[in-house]
C-alpha cells in the first residue's frame, strides 16, 4: 500500500500525537493525510477505510508515538477503537469524536468571520446528518438565526422539531425549516453532507451580497456555484479542523491534571476529605483539591451539597 510505504518513510519518533480517523464521504480511503498543525505541535494524520490498513499502521506506531487519538464515530463499517484496543500495548489511545471537532471548528470560523455580530447573523445549513444536526444546534445555542434545509423535507422537519425541543428556554429564535420561497437572505450558507457537487448556483440566491459559504463536507458545491460565488467576490471556505484539533491535546492535559491533582478522597487532619465532585459522607471535609495546597470548601451534607 502506497500510504503504508509513505508512513514507513517518516520519522515517527518526531511525533507525540497521531489521529486515526475515517469519513462518511465516498472519498474515504486508506491514506496518509497532511499533518494537522496545532499550538501543541504537529499531529500525524491517518485516514482508514480497512481493518488491514488500520492494523498495519498501529503495529508501526505503537510504542513510538505516545498518544493516539482514535475516531470512535462509526462513519464506516470499521471499529477503529476495537482495533486500537487490541493492537496498542505501549501507546496510550484516546477516544476522539471527529465530527464534534469539525462542528466546533465550523463554529469558530463563523464567529471569527462575523466577530461580535454573530448573534444577529442568519445561517442556512444544508444537510440532515450528524454534522448538519450538531452544527444547527450549536449555532442556535449561540443565538444565531438558523434555518435547516435538505433533500428530504419531512426529515428536515422532524429534526427541527427535536432540536427546538432541546434548545435552552430563552433561545432568541427557534430553528426554522427551509422554505424555497423565502425572501430574506442569510449571512452564512453551510453545506454539511457526504455527497459531492450537490449545491448548485441557485443556492446563492439566498446568500447576502457580503455573506460567505462554508463547506463542512468535501466538494459539496458544484463548479457553477464556486465560479459564481468567487465572481461575486463573496468568500468561500471549507472547514479546517486545525481551528480546533489542538483542544483535544489540551483536553488530555486538563483531564490528567484533574484526575491526578484535584479529584479524590484522602485522610486530612484526622478527617476524611473529598474533592473534585466526589460525594462524601455527612461531615466529610470538602476540599478544592486532594493535593497541596488545600483550600477548605466546607463540610459535606452527605447528599452532594454543603452544610
Amino acid at each position: 500500500m502506497e500510504a503504508l510505504i509513505r508512513l514507513k518513510q517518516k520519522n515517527l519518533a518526531d511525533y507525540e500525537y497521531m489521529i486515526l480517523t475515517s469519513t462518511a464521504n465516498k472519498t474515504n480511503t486508506n491514506q496518509l493525510l497532511p499533518d494537522r498543525l496545532s499550538s501543541e505541535g504537529s499531529i500525524l494524520n491517518i485516514q482508514v477505510s480497512t481493518d488491514v490498513f488500520a492494523i498495519a499502521v498501529l503495529r508501526l506506531v505503537d510504542g513510538v508515538i505516545p498518544h493516539i487519538f482514535v475516531d470512535v464515530e462509526r462513519k464506516q463499517a470499521i471499529n477503529l477503537w476495537e482495533i486500537a484496543s487490541e493492537m496498542c500495548h505501549d501507546s496510550a489511545i484516546h477516544p476522539l469524536k471527529a465530527n464534534d471537532v469539525t462542528v466546533d471548528a465550523a463554529a469558530s470560523i463563523v464567529i471569527n468571520e462575523l466577530q461580535n455580530n454573530f448573534e444577529q447573523c442568519r445561517v442556512m445549513i444544508y444537510g440532515t446528518g450528524n454534522l448538519a444536526t450538531k452544527t444547527a444546534l450549536k449555532l442556535a445555542e449561540l443565538g444565531m438565526h438558523v434555518t435547516l434545509a435538505g433533500r428530504n423535507v419531512s426529515k428536515v422537519t422532524r429534526i427541527v422539531h427535536v432540536l427546538n425541543d432541546i434548545l435552552p428556554s430563552h433561545t432568541p429564535l427557534p430553528i426554522q425549516v427551509f422554505q424555497a420561497n423565502r425572501t430574506d437572505k442569510v449571512d452564512v450558507l453551510i453545506s454539511a453532507i457526504s455527497a459531492q457537487k450537490v449545491l448548485d448556483e441557485t443556492w446563492l440566491n439566498y446568500l447576502q451580497p457580503d455573506g460567505f459559504a462554508l463547506d463542512m463536507g468535501l466538494n459539496n458545491f458544484s463548479e457553477q456555484f464556486i465560479d459564481k460565488i468567487l465572481l461575486s467576490e463573496r468568500a468561500l471556505y471549507r472547514v479546517d479542523i486545525q481551528a480546533k484539533i489542538g483542544t483535544a491535546i489540551l483536553d488530555l492535559k486538563t483531564e490528567d491534571y484533574f484526575f491526578s491533582k484535584i479529584r479524590g478522597k484522602i485522610k486530612w487532619l484526622d478527617h476524611t476529605a473529598v474533592a473534585g465532585g466526589i460525594i462524601g459522607n455527612e461531615n466529610d471535609v470538602v476540599l478544592n483539591r486532594v493535593t497541596p495546597p488545600y483550600v477548605v470548601i466546607g463540610t459535606s451534607n452527605g447528599t452532594g451539597g454543603l452544610k
